[in-house]
């Protein structure tokens, strides 16, 4: 299948995690992520952010922390010749019950207004199942759980075998994974996927 956009998380997917970054020093690229970048591009698809920001909400850092960092970023990912066609952030504190917040689809649906994009011929990329249940509620054609930043735990909850994952680099998440409450407004089939990083999800996706 050709995607035409593959939407990624930053902490722990594109970016080292740091806790509550705010700081661009702090913005390191997890390596290989700015060659899988590029090679999406290459392949005619375009790349987009949405990232969960609660310690703007939560009052640790401002607004203006989040686009430091995302400056940063871009510079970094130019050095590989990839690129970010957009990105969307939700500052919000969970506790405010937001619609932008993932798993919630509220970035999606800005990025989709502002771009065109359709459901069925996107991705998502991250490394928590807030991750994989935001592609699912968007209705994206797949979703991809990877082991960097947080994501060996995320895969290790869902009864997924790590070592597998790291041995066969890309491969599909069993259906008996899969928590029945997340399928429950999806009529079409889920495509979700574990890779061992944001490289082997790219070189998986675009090899489907």
């Amino acid at each position: 299948m050709k995607y035409s956009a593959v939407l990624f998380d930053r902490d722990g997917t594109v970016i080292f995690d740091r806790h509550y970054l705010s700081d661009p020093e702090g913005v390191e690229l997890i390596p290989g992520t700015g060659e899988a970048l590029a090679k999406l591009g290459k392949a005619g698809a375009s790349a987009y952010l949405v990232s969960n920001q609660s310690g703007i909400g939560r009052g640790y850092f401002p607004e203006s922390g989040w686009y430091s960092c995302q400056a940063r970023l871009e510079e970094l990912l130019c050095a590989f010749g990839a690129r970010l066609a957009d990105s969307r952030f939700c500052p919000h504190d969970p506790e405010e019950h937001c619609s932008c917040r993932k798993p919630a689809t509220g970035m999606w649906e800005s990025l989709r207004e502002a771009h065109g994009l359709e459901a069925t011929d996107c991705a998502m990329v991250g490394d928590k199942p807030e991750d994989l249940r935001f592609g699912i509620n968007a209705g994206l054609a797949a979703s991809v759980l990877v082991l960097t930043g947080k994501g060996t735990k995320s895969a290790e909850k869902l009864g997924l075998d790590v070592d597998e994952i790291v041995r066969k680099r890309f491969l599909p998440i069993p259906a008996e994974n899969i928590p029945e409450d997340w399928l429950e407004h999806r009529g079409a089939p889920v495509f979700l996927f574990a890779a061992a990083d944001a490289g082997a999800a790219v070189d998986g996706l675009l090899a489907l």
